[in-house]
């Protein structure tokens, strides 16, 4: 956690943000590895798990069970 008072709160996760978007990170494990890289707390943990985890496609998981 950023808690040198010359980095603005929330600079670990704004970090964290860009090194997934720069990675391509969208699994729990590479998610995880992330948030330990940045040492990030529980809820900015939690955070990138809700926002960047990828969810299967329902539509696209209907059509190819009908094959």
């Amino acid at each position: 956690m950023s808690d040198c008072c010359l980095l603005p709160k929330g600079t670990d996760l704004i970090r964290a943000v860009k090194y997934i978007g720069e990675h391509h990170c969208h699994d729990a494990r590479s998610l995880n590895d992330v948030a330990f890289r940045f040492d990030l707390n529980p809820l900015d943990q939690q955070f990138i798990l809700d926002h960047f985890i990828e969810q299967p496609d329902p539509i696209n998981a209907k059509s190819n069970q009908s094959k």
